[in-house]
């Protein structure tokens, strides 16, 4: 095997690696974007919450597509598990709050993962170039 081909094994098998790290990393923005759109449906829901009255009939979720008709008893404070097998007793602004301060976390940590993926694509673009030089250079031998 000579140098440039020895080379052009070794740059493939880099892209490899690089792809992998490129679609590890997609399908994690994709969780993150999954997850981003679940608190921003939940932080509607509080919202949707505040304005109904006590004893209003609601629907409760108990599965995915599964419902069960409810009486609305409390629209000012939620129960919140803050972790640990924990739960406390929140009132709507500071449930909110919680919210929406998740929601400001999973943006900055999506916008990171989504530079990180920009880099490693622009990488993976030029490593590509690289790849095809040396190919073309071994065929026209």
């Amino acid at each position: 095997m000579t140098e440039k081909e020895e080379k052009l094994q070794k740059k493939y098998l880099e892209f490899q690696m690089l792809d992998q790290q490129i679609k590890q990393l997609d399908q994690q923005n994709t969780a993150l974007n999954n997850q981003l759109m679940e608190l921003m449906a939940t932080k509607q829901s509080l919202d949707d919450m505040e304005k109904l009255k006590e004893k209003t009939e609601i629907l409760v979720p108990l599965s995915s597509g599964i419902y069960a008709k409810a009486e609305l008893k409390d629209n000012k404070n939620f129960i919140v598990n803050v972790g640990a097998n924990t739960t406390l007793v929140k009132d709507i602004n500071s449930t909110k709050k919680l919210m929406e301060t998740q929601i400001d976390e999973m943006k900055k940590l999506q916008e990171t993962l989504v530079n990180q993926l920009q880099e490693q694509t622009t990488k993976a673009a030029m490593m590509e170039q690289e790849i095809n030089t040396i190919a073309s250079a071994l065929q026209n031998k």
